[in-house]
């Protein structure tokens, strides 16, 4: 799975939380944004990343070394 473009900053981030095992909610009170806007997020990196859910998107995250095992962030 490669990204078809260049994740944004926000995204890496949101990439990390969700790899790390965050609900919407938490990286919505983590991040200050909203619930919508974590949704948004999400469904970008699932575009980009062409995951078909947050599991597939929290694997891409650990093959590209974003996320190590074990790390809660």
């Amino acid at each position: 799975m490669q990204p078809i473009d260049v994740l944004t900053d926000r995204e890496e981030q949101i990439l990390v939380a969700v790899a790390s095992g965050r609900t919407n909610s938490e990286i919505a009170d983590e991040f200050h944004i909203t619930l919508s806007t974590v949704k948004t997020h999400i469904a970008s990196l699932m575009a980009k990343l062409s995951a078909r859910n947050r599991v597939e998107i929290a694997m891409w995250a650990y093959e590209t070394n974003r996320v190590r095992n074990g790390s809660r962030r």
